[in-house]
């Protein structure tokens, strides 16, 4: 008897299937690995953007001050937390509580929503720059960090935020 017509008769479902799909499709947040889950951000530096209000918030153009705008990357991604201790780590267990400042074009808030990875992300572009040249990132919109200033004076309404 075949693999595939004997799972049927025992009612579990073939593993054949999830092996050829991708983790991000077969695992529930939860479920992935410190790696698996780093791995789903897309980089495009939007969540690095200082946001302005407390009931509303708003984004900036802002970047935090780790942030290379030419890159849209964290100068000091492994230890931020030294240079900027309120920096949020974004976990699977904290995501649903951050939502409001994260992006709508986050791809961690498009797998919270049931939704597939969007088409700027390298997993699905199967280009690393993709985020950038389909313009979606921070990179050439960010302004270079600036300290004492206001940041309603920064606030920008992009499409993609």
């Amino acid at each position: 008897m075949s693999k595939e017509k004997s799972s049927r008769i025992s009612g579990k479902a073939s593993s054949l299937k999830s092996a050829d799909e991708p983790f991000w499709k077969t695992k529930r947040m939860s479920e992935m690995t410190p790696e698996e889950w780093e791995s789903l951000c897309d980089r495009c530096g939007k969540c690095c953007l200082m946001k302005a209000g407390v009931f509303c918030i708003r984004f900036t153009k802002m970047p935090c001050p780790l942030l290379d705008i030419k890159t849209a990357q964290c100068r000091h991604y492994e230890n931020r937390h030294d240079f900027v201790p309120d920096c949020i780590k974004l976990t699977p267990q904290n995501l649903k509580s951050c939502r409001k400042w994260l992006p709508k074009t986050c791809s961690y808030l498009w797998l919270l929503k049931k939704k597939t990875l969007p088409p700027w992300h390298p997993f699905v572009s199967g280009k690393k720059n993709s985020v950038h040249t389909m313009g979606i990132s921070v990179k050439n919109r960010a302004v270079p960090y600036q300290e004492n200033v206001s940041l309603k004076d920064f606030i920008v309404k992009w499409d993609d935020l």
